[in-house]
């Protein structure tokens, strides 16, 4: 019972209230019956017990009722209030509407939270002053990494990425799947010649060693002339490794059409040369035989020439870098890896917070999506340059009711990729990640409708933030998106809202003060959660 709520333990108590008074009319009734009573008055009686049992429970309801009103619901809010202000950051004063009959207790805790404010500003403002000078520091060193001209990326044992500069991004650039933190290294790059090289450092045993290697792209589109080298035993991650990139793919051709080349020049020679083996001892013949080999030379050399000339033609003018800039997060150099995702620590996972617009709300009467946004959580942060967001030709009219909300009209999606395209790469974009959204089940089933299509499924474990507020505040909240916004102190463009990117972004703010807030109760592993949240399923459908 420790574990159930407050309201339920005060409707048990009420239930067992009603219950003892009930079984302390019967037991009076009974001892009555057995001393003999006279009849008509043993019957009389009965008929006032069952009135007064009526009685009973009717003011056992009622008064329970009014504690469940007054006193659990009030005291859920407040519970759920001063955890927003004690674990997600919430700064706005306790709105006390409905908290009238918890008397002083209201105003002892509004005291409490303004002094947690005022004391938690003041060490903001010692903490901003130090750390100003750390990130001016780290700011100029990601200049100087983001003007390096090789891409650079750096690895986990399990080649993860670590970090990735703008020119690795150009490099592995995926019309499918962007450069993301967190993602496997072998999504953009074929693995063998990587994984030889990084066993023959791990073999050598010591950070100086570095391997040479050629690697490619998939679908062969890019060939990569790569160094590799261990970052070191002092690491959290001795396995771990950077790689820098340079664009051979050009280079390659070159020596490939030379290759080519020369081999044509020895087949077109050979015959030559044969007749002037054959014609050694004819003088006249001889000479009209080396005539012919001197053109074909003269013809192979001119050849040679305008290949070389070619292949040295004026550098194109360099235009400006658009480029420029690191993303990274070392933590994830120590990030623990459990075998099974109940037991992972809930910052130990990766999520992508994604939203859907609309042709309406029937997706099985053909409804679809018109536009899908989704950012990405890593090491419990969002990484701001890994977004997902698009318009998509929903193959229907989008009816100017649904415009009116989401602003998507028909003129915009016109040249739009179509869903099962936009769904591939979303799909690619997601996976080995938790998926989170508000009223998830909605947004899923226009995913999973289209998973024949897709020849893939939409698997991933998921998260709602509806439940997640279910279990922080308590069912007796209203868990609109707005509503939970407003409740932790967070603000929504007019703008933004009802948009895909807008409502993904205020959900992913969302979620990771929610999750702060479960961590505060002791609910850090991602089978806590579930369980948690499965108590309140009856709100929603659980998808997991």
């Amino acid at each position: 019972m420790a574990r159930w709520s407050l309201r339920a333990r005060l409707f048990l108590f009420f239930v067992a209230l009603g219950m003892g008074s009930l079984a302390a009319l019967a037991a009076g009734l009974w001892f009555a019956l057995h001393r003999g009573a006279d009849p008509e008055a043993v019957s009389t009686a009965v008929r006032v017990a069952v009135v007064a049992g009526f009685l009973i429970l009717a003011l056992t309801a009622g008064i329970g009722y009014l504690f469940d009103v007054n006193l659990a619901k009030a005291l859920e809010r407040l519970a759920g209030a001063i955890r927003a202000r004690a674990n997600a950051g919430v700064a706005q004063e306790i709105d006390t509407t409905g908290l009238t009959y918890l008397g002083s207790i209201t105003d002892a805790v509004s005291e409490a939270a303004i002094r947690l404010t005022q004391t938690r500003s003041a060490m903001a403002e010692t903490v901003a002053r130090e750390t100003a000078r750390l990130s001016a520091e780290r700011s100029q060193l990601e200049r100087l990494l983001s003007d390096v001209p090789p891409g650079v990326l750096l690895c986990t044992g399990r080649h993860h990425l670590v970090f990735y500069n703008g020119a690795a991004q150009q490099l592995l650039d995926n019309p499918v799947l962007p450069l993301c933190l967190d993602k496997n290294l072998f999504d953009y790059l074929n693995d063998g010649p990587v994984r030889h090289a990084h066993q023959r450092l791990l073999e050598a045993g010591t950070a100086a060693a570095a391997v040479e290697l050629v690697c490619t792209t998939h679908g062969h589109t890019r060939r990569l002339a790569a160094r590799m080298r261990l970052v070191g035993e002092d690491t959290a991650d001795p396995a771990a490794y950077v790689m820098t990139l340079r664009d051979v793919t050009a280079e390659l051709s070159a020596d490939a059409r030379r290759d080519a080349l020369l081999s044509e020049v020895f087949d077109d020679l050979r015959p030559a040369l044969d007749e002037l083996k054959r014609r050694t001892a004819d003088p006249e013949s001889r000479d009209r035989a080396l005539e012919a080999v001197q053109q074909r030379l003269a013809s192979l050399s001119a050849r040679f020439e305008a290949m070389r000339e070619g292949e040295m033609s004026p550098l194109p003018v360099m235009q400006p870098v658009s480029n420029r800039f690191v993303v990274y997060d070392f933590e994830l150099l120590s990030r623990l890896y459990a075998e099974k995702i109940g037991e992972a620590r809930l910052d130990d996972l990766t999520y992508v917070v994604f939203d859907t617009e609309t042709t309406g709300l029937l997706p099985d009467q053909g409804d679809e999506i018109v536009q899908i946004a989704a950012v990405r959580i890593v090491n419990g942060k969002r990484v701001k340059g890994e977004v997902f967001d698009t318009l998509v030709n929903p193959g229907r009219s989008i009816p100017a009711s649904s415009t009116a909300v989401h602003g998507v009209s028909n003129e915009m999606v016109e040249d739009a990729p179509s869903v099962v395209d936009v769904l591939e790469r979303f799909r690619a974009f997601a996976q080995g990640a938790v998926l989170v959204a508000h009223n998830a089940p909605f947004d899923m089933e226009f995913l999973r409708r289209r998973e024949r299509e897709l020849g893939g499924r939409f698997d991933n474990p998921i998260l709602d933030t509806v439940l997640l507020s279910a279990a922080v505040f308590g069912q007796a909240e209203t868990h609109t998106l707005d509503a939970l916004a407003e409740r932790l102190g967070l603000s929504i463009a007019g703008s933004d809202r009802h948009t895909a990117i807008g409502d993904a972004m205020a959900t992913a703010e969302v979620f990771l003060k929610l999750k702060d807030m479960l961590a505060a109760r002791g609910i850090r592993r991602f089978g806590e959660v579930l369980r948690e949240t499965r108590k309140h399923r009856r709100l929603l459908k659980d998808l997991n």
